[in-house]
């Protein structure tokens, strides 16, 4: 079996990475600051507890962020610097798109249809980033993510700026792998490019990619498959659904809880998977022992290392007879989240 190396520069990298990428978090995350002082996870626990860190209590002093409704439905919870350049932003424009009070922000009453919301929240999108307000819209992508209500599509917006809203989001990740002749399992493990403006150069699952508007779940890991693999469509389309995992996290971009549908591929011995659209740099294939070794070295992109600990959960390389938080793990790989799912017909 081909096996990955040159473990000493990806740490250098994730190194990098975490201080110079992700060293402005929100006020509310002392939390958050413990868990970088260490410069690897002590344990699988911490790890998991690095992605889904949103905290469950706030402390009296720090400042909560505003709940964002639609019809009474919990679309997202906005931080207080969002809050400050919404409110001058309603302020500037007639007639105002929002209302905002100190414990929620809503639509106005004209903005009563999904093309409304849409183009309300377009325009203010296009805005800030023309503004260059806030850097987590410098990694603009021109792809829209469905946002919904309890009953309905409430509006699709610009993915680049969710986290500034922090509504839920959805993706799909493929784990994908081979099983030698003696029955080990070994993963295709993806290096993420130094050009991508998020998580650059880390480690990822070999294929994962964001639910678009109008796209159906397997038809996206089917399209990614192709786009940053070049694992063919007769072969991707194999691919099983095995677990759903969610969690609540952060970053200096803002807040982001979201979803992720799992898919596993078993792949032939002779399959290598080869970049094709320029988000991934190369594969390793490596044995479980590596996979689990690189995420305590915190190599991953955070939300894609939950996704190789619920494989090697799931194929009982992570045991609860050996794994003394096995069960807290479990708890942070699917968190209880209070809005509103897709619709699906």
């Amino acid at each position: 079996m081909e096996r990955g190396n040159d473990n000493q520069t990806c740490f250098l990298v994730c190194l990098f990475h975490k201080y110079f990428f992700l060293s402005s978090p929100p006020p509310f995350s002392s939390y958050f600051l413990i868990l970088c002082s260490q410069m690897v996870h002590n344990s699988l626990l911490e790890a998991v507890q690095f992605c889904d860190k949103y905290p469950y209590v706030f402390e009296k002093t720090e400042k909560q962020p505003v709940a964002f409704k639609h019809n009474d439905a919990l679309l997202g919870q906005i931080l207080p610097n969002v809050i400050s350049a919404l409110t001058e932003y309603n302020n500037s424009v007639s007639p105002s798109p929002f209302k905002i009070e100190p414990d929620l922000v809503t639509f106005a009453n004209w903005v009563d249809t999904f093309d409304k919301r849409t183009e309300v929240m377009k325009v203010l999108a296009d805005t800030w980033r023309e503004r260059k307000l806030f850097p987590v819209l410098e990694g603009w992508r021109n792809e829209l993510y469905p946002i919904y209500g309890h009953h309905d599509l409430a509006f699709v917006m610009e993915r680049a700026a969710t986290p500034l809203f922090g509504v839920s989001t959805f993706g799909c990740h493929l784990n994908a792998y081979v099983t030698d002749n003696e029955g080990n399992i070994h993963m295709w493990v993806a290096r993420r490019a130094k050009t991508k403006p998020t998580w650059p150069s880390m480690l990822d699952n070999c294929v994962a990619g964001g639910i678009s508007y109008q796209y159906r779940i397997k038809d996206t890991i089917v399209k990614e498959c192709d786009e940053e693999a070049s694992i063919p469509a007769e072969l991707a389309s194999k691919a099983r659904s095995t677990n759903v995992i969610s969690y609540y996290t952060f970053t200096d971009g803002g807040l982001q809880p979201e979803t992720e549908y799992i898919f596993d591929l078993e792949l032939p011995q002779d399959f290598k998977p080869t970049p094709k659209d320029g988000e991934v740099d190369c594969f390793y294939l490596w044995p479980l022992e590596k996979v689990k070794e690189s995420i305590l070295n915190q190599e991953w992109k955070s939300n894609s290392a939950l996704v190789a600990i619920d494989f090697m959960m799931r194929h009982s390389y992570i045991t609860p007879d050996e794994e003394p938080d096995y069960i807290k793990i479990s708890y942070h790989l699917h968190r209880k989240l209070e809005f509103p799912t897709p619709i699906r017909k």
